[in-house]
């Protein structure tokens, strides 16, 4: 199975601990990889912090390509504004991309696709 990360999964202990144990393919995408080192950096943790957190958990960064773009701008027709939620299309649209389970605590920033969960959910689903 694969996993698509939303930035606010990493608050969790307990889902960072099984993220450890898992060997399910693991991604977070490059905008989510922004989010996520932008309140790092905040706090004072470095780059190389925040990386070797993700390697530990052996999460793969994706970029943010032509594909996942066009997914996005075509998620976003008929749903929430674009430019307010274009962080949000561009994580979905990653998911979608990818074949993979979203996994967020937001699940009603992603009303618009299918096969996204929240860490409790997931855990508790695969256990």
């Amino acid at each position: 199975m694969k996993l698509v990360l939303d930035t606010n999964v990493f608050n969790s202990r307990d889902f960072c601990q099984w993220l450890l144990d898992t060997e399910f393919e693991k991604y977070i995408p490059a905008v989510a990889y922004m989010e996520f080192i932008y309140h790092h950096l905040k706090k004072g943790n470095t780059e190389s912090m925040v990386d070797a957190f993700l390697e530990q958990m052996n999460v793969l960064i994706i970029p943010f390509g032509k594909l996942e773009a066009l997914e996005a701008a075509k998620a976003s027709i008929g749903n929430w504004d674009f430019k307010e939620n274009a962080h949000d299309y561009t994580i979905g649209a990653t998911a979608l991309i990818l074949d993979a389970k979203l996994v967020t605590n937001n699940v009603k920033h992603f009303k618009w696709m299918d096969n996204v969960i929240t860490p409790d959910d997931l855990m508790r689903e695969l256990s």
